[in-house]
């Protein structure tokens, strides 16, 4: 008894010390490539690089049903947690059209997905046709960025403070020791979610990753948000968080795909154990696709894409009533997934 409550003790510790350095991380790293400014294509990649380090890490330790769990777990919070909050805080901010359009890309995003997992599996089409969609998305984002720039040059929305001179010097450094940090904080994450889920009987370590790593990845993207909305700028969180849900089915997903073949091809060779022996790709199995996560998390993240359809075509304002809707939808989720994923 005192030895699992010694390891209890020691899963909490790295998982604070893991929920720390990703957030420290995530906030580093949006305002390394923001630089204060409220682009909401750069706050997503400054959000979604603690969520892709952690992704990674959990694949290097041959665990691709953690990765593509953490992948959907923080793209059901960005458009349930984020989004809802927000709605709480500001429910009267009118969002730029410009801004708006970019919304409903995550709805073909997640669809393509949940078509693709259909066979219960990922093969190298499905990351394929990920990264096609990716790039298509891309272009599309771009120009709608740029057009959103555009208005924000001729006043439709308050400017955005100066970037300061300093900080642009260094945002490489900081980008890098954001990236750093990343890393660190996701294997301490990882291992202390990991201990504290063997200690929990009849729970996974998957809805232990869902229920603990998921909202600590998105936490900055919370407190982010919350500055923005004070500030009257609630749309560029909403879209960082659409940016990210994009960035990790059409991106994260699509790579944990293709790195799967050859981390399987390599096998220890009997004979010494730094001697490896690369068997053929075309051998390895295609990825699995749990069913937990196709029938719940991809469908969830569908609805949820759906859901913002109407509101980016002006057809419906999110109120305090559908914030608080979509964060008891969020914990709902959690429990359905430590249902879904209770060990027999």
């Amino acid at each position: 008894m005192a030895e699992q409550l010694d390891l209890f003790g020691w899963g909490r510790l790295l998982l604070l010390i893991g929920a720390a350095l990703l957030y420290v991380a995530s906030r580093a790293a949006v305002d390394a490539l923001s630089g204060g400014r409220p682009s909401p294509g750069w706050r997503a990649v400054g959000h979604w690089i603690p969520i892709a380090a952690t992704a990674l890490v959990a694949m290097a330790l041959r665990r691709a049903d953690l990765a593509i769990s953490i992948v959907f777990a923080t793209s059901v919070g960005c458009l349930s947690l984020v989004v809802g909050s927000i709605a709480i805080v500001s429910p009267d901010e009118e969002a730029p059209p410009t801004f708006r359009r970019l919304w409903p890309f995550a709805l073909p995003a997640a669809l393509l997905v949940l078509l693709t997992g259909f066979a219960g599996q990922f093969s190298w089409h499905a990351a394929l046709l990920l990264l096609i969609e990716g790039c298509a998305l891309l272009f599309a984002w771009k120009e709608l960025s740029l057009a959103g720039d555009a208005s924000l040059a001729v006043g439709e929305v308050d400017a955005p403070p100066v970037t300061r001179q300093g900080w642009r010097k260094l945002w490489a450094v900081n980008l890098v020791l954001s990236i750093c940090l990343a890393l660190i904080g996701a294997v301490a994450g990882i291992f202390g979610a990991r201990h504290i889920s063997r200690d929990l009987p009849q729970i996974s370590d998957m809805a232990g990753v869902v229920a603990v790593l998921g909202p600590l990845l998105v936490l900055p993207m919370l407190t982010g948000g919350a500055g923005l909305a004070q500030k009257r700028r609630a749309w560029a969180a909403t879209t960082a968080g659409v940016g990210v849900v994009l960035l990790n089915l059409c991106l994260l997903l699509p790579v944990l795909i293709v790195l799967w073949y050859p981390m399987n091809a390599v096998h220890w060779n009997s004979a010494g154990a730094w001697h490896l022996q690369m068997s053929s790709l075309m051998s390895v199995p295609a990825m699995p696709f749990a069913w937990v996560t196709w029938r719940l998390d991809n469908v969830v993240l569908v609805l949820l894409a759906f859901m913002l359809v109407p509101v980016s075509l002006g057809r419906w304002r999110l109120q305090r009533a559908e914030g608080f809707t979509l964060i008891v939808l969020y914990g709902v989720y959690v429990l359905m997934e430590a249902a879904g994923s209770m060990r027999s």
